[in-house]
């Protein structure tokens, strides 16, 4: 049986439910023009895929090359997956502009008042989180570290599932993944077993079919764990691709996930403390330094799940070191918030 889905003006119940699991099941029925935004979305991202390496709407836009390469622009990797990372408005393809602002904005209007009530369970101010986030809330010239990102991940041509994205935790606040077939497994902390969470099976009735045939799943973040010392979880997820069948011939599964990151301001850890978080350790707090420091400090203690097979494994393997130097007592860890 899956999550409560979570009605338009989110309580406690279903808030107490992500703090807890680190993901929620949404029904993109139930927020104003979420349902048209990223269906316009989706058939815009078929497009964009589909067109040809050379197309200026992706040589224009290519990602660099390494570690960095998801984090704006048009990248491939053979075989798993071909990304856009979208975050100003004047770095997007003319193709997909319009669609991408509108459900861009959507999206920043929900995860505010999203984040807004999460404070509110924390008894912190409601506002706490704005300098964060209110940039964030609508595409345009400006970069946040906030992202777009659009997939088509390649389905296995033989007869078993592959595994296009390892288990791992998104970086930010906050994720919301839009699915278009199944594919996105959240990690069940009650029994350590994943849950293919946009199969029929484990969505509320009807919700799906209100929606579209769409999917939406919220997930916490490295940064919210953070910032509420634990109280809220980051979801534990992979990506499952199911071979190409007879009912299902389409040789690519599609999502689009906007990945609230915080916005860089000056961040002050006692106004996130109350009865309910307690207070920052020393090596925690915050007085006034750039969230742009949190930011890096949990980015360089994670590897980028999106980055090409063979970056991935060299920051894995990197990763696996430092844990056991620090298991060793031989160094320091960089991890905060994980």
């Amino acid at each position: 049986m899956g999550p409560p889905a979570a009605p338009q003006d989110a309580d406690n119940q279903v808030l107490h439910f992500l703090a807890s699991e680190g993901y929620l099941h949404l029904a993109l029925a139930d927020h104003l023009g979420m349902v048209e935004a990223y269906s316009n979305l989706f058939t815009k991202s078929h497009q964009f895929f589909a067109l040809p390496p050379e197309s200026p709407q992706k040589t224009t836009y290519q990602a660099v090359s390494g570690p960095a390469a998801s984090e704006e622009g048009y990248s491939k990797i053979p075989g798993e997956k071909s990304i856009l990372t979208t975050r100003t408005s004047n770095r997007c393809p003319e193709i997909l502009h319009d669609d991408l602002k509108k459900a861009w904005d959507l999206t920043g209007a929900f995860m505010e008042k999203t984040i807004s009530a999460i404070a509110l369970t924390l008894d912190l101010k409601p506002d706490v989180f704005a300098p964060f986030v209110t940039p964030c809330t609508t595409l345009t010239e400006t970069k946040t570290p906030t992202q777009l990102r659009m997939f088509r991940y390649d389905r296995p041509t033989g007869t078993e599932p592959t595994v296009n994205a390892e288990k791992h935790k998104d970086l930010g606040l906050l994720s919301l993944v839009i699915g278009h077939s199944p594919g996105l497994e959240v990690l069940d902390v009650s029994n350590h077993t994943w849950m293919p969470i946009e199969e029929d099976a484990c969505l509320p009735p009807g919700s799906k079919t209100r929606s579209g045939g769409l999917t939406a799943t919220l997930l916490g973040g490295e940064t919210l764990a953070f910032l509420s010392r634990g109280n809220y979880k980051a979801g534990v997820h992979r990506v499952v691709c199911a071979p190409v069948s007879a009912s299902n011939n389409d040789p690519f599964r599609f999502s689009i996930v906007y990945t609230l990151r915080p916005a860089v301001a000056p961040l002050h850890t006692k106004n996130f403390e109350s009865e309910i978080t307690g207070e920052f350790g020393a090596e925690e707090r915050s007085e006034g330094t750039s969230s742009a420091r949190l930011f890096d400090q949990i980015m360089r203690s994670h590897w980028n799940i999106n980055a090409a097979k063979e970056v991935r494994e060299e920051q894995m393997e990197e990763q696996r070191t430092k844990r056991e130097q620090l298991m060793a007592g031989e160094g320091k860890g960089v991890g905060v918030g994980v």
